[in-house]
């Protein structure tokens, strides 16, 4: 199950994100500038964030087969639509469709994955690093194609000549068996669904979440406008961006047996801690190749060791009210999305006021802002439990 997992993720990340090497040719194509296109990329997330709790229950109810052939139908018909898109307004279908199709595939892949380990928590980090690591391969993948491919034939052609990539993914529905995954009673309401989605200690994991993508996915939106800068050429740019993926690669499986053995809290903070100097760094190392590509495997390292665990620290906290695994990874998934529709959007607006380097430091300062919230979020929790305390 994990290796369908795994494919899902691939074909989702590969296909959904390989235009960000091609950002600056996108943007002069449709006539938006670094601001509009990064909105307008940032739709998909809010795509993403909606369809999250629906499909994580759904999959919980109905099973996640069918979840993951309606993502990849979606996923198809996104890139379709970027192939027509001569015009905004049929991109911003594309990001549409493919933001739904990418929150409906993982958030059943991540819940099939916490399924799957449930017998067997000391397991359950290096699970999620390697499914994470599957989406950072789909990433490299789709850069690779698109600074390629796209650099040959033109974005446009190289999204009709992708829209086979989620067909051929179907294959590993095989892995994957049929009917409910886990419940076995009646289905809880969607107000039982919300409060567990909504406990404050699942919130404060999905407010880190959202900010530690945002800050990898900024990031990855700034890179090629730098190296624009440079006059490099596209496929330069889709090389660049292989370091970060890299360091998610490595950092995914490694920091989960980490965790697995020590804990998550100590390896979350030196991660996110790696991340912010990175980030730092890029104010006046931007200009080396050599600086660019070590500082993008520790930013990769960073956002992509660190969201894993995350995702280990929301299963911990256990399902007392039979919500299932997929309603309870949404809420750490909505996150997730919301990080990517703010990070190109922060990412773009910073880029054209403010300029490259202050780009930079908003991402380390995105890192920054999780890393507080990490080191405080126990003494909120303890005081919210002294409240309750209290009233009773």
């Amino acid at each position: 199950m994990l290796f369908a997992a795994g494919v899902f993720q691939f074909a989702t990340y590969a296909c959904f994100f390989n235009l960000t090497p091609l950002y600056p040719e996108v943007g002069r194509d449709l006539h938006l500038d670094a601001g509009e296109l990064g909105s307008l990329v940032g739709v998909g997330g809010i795509a993403s964030v909606l369809v999250q709790v629906p499909g994580g229950s759904g999959g919980d109810r109905w099973g996640r087969r069918p979840f993951f052939v309606l993502a990849m139908a979606l996923l198809t018909c996104s890139q379709i639509a970027r192939w027509q898109a001569s015009q905004p307004a049929m991109l911003l279908l594309a990001q549409i469709l493919g933001g739904a199709a990418q929150g409906i595939a993982t958030v059943n892949a991540w819940a099939l994955v916490a399924d799957a380990t449930q017998s067997n928590s000391g397991r359950q980090g290096r699970a999620f690093g390697i499914l994470n690591a599957s989406l950072a391969l789909g990433l490299v993948a789709g850069y690779l194609v698109a600074g390629a491919l796209g650099g040959l034939i033109g974005w446009q052609s190289m999204s009709v000549v992708l829209a086979g990539v989620p067909l051929m993914a179907l294959a590993a529905l095989a892995w994957i068996p049929r009917g409910r995954p886990s419940l076995a009673g009646v289905r809880p309401g969607l107000a039982t669904v919300l409060r567990s989605v909504a406990h404050p200690q699942r919130l404060a994991l999905t407010l880190m979440a959202a900010l530690t993508l945002a800050a990898g996915q900024g990031a990855l939106y700034v890179l090629p406008f730098a190296v624009q800068q440079r006059d490099l050429g596209e496929f330069a740019a889709a090389l660049l961006l292989v370091p970060y993926v890299v360091g998610s690669v490595v950092a995914g499986p490694l920091g989960g047996a980490f965790s697995d053995r020590f804990g998550s809290s100590r390896v979350i903070f030196w991660l996110l801690s790696v991340g912010v100097l990175a980030c730092c760094a890029l104010v006046w190392g931007a200009a080396s190749s050599l600086i660019l590509i070590l500082c993008f495997v520790l930013i990769g390292a960073s956002v992509n060791g660190t969201l894993p665990l995350f995702a280990v620290r929301i299963v911990g906290l256990g399902d007392p009210t039979g919500v299932g695994a997929g309603s309870i990874m949404a809420g750490l998934r909505v996150g997730q999305s919301t990080g990517t529709f703010l990070g190109p959007a922060i990412a773009g607006l910073v880029l054209a006021h403010g300029g490259l380097n202050l780009a930079w430091v908003a991402q380390a300062g995105g890192l920054a802002a999780t890393l507080a919230l990490h080191q405080f979020a126990p003494l909120l929790q303890h005081v919210h439990a002294r409240r309750i305390g209290a009233r009773q």
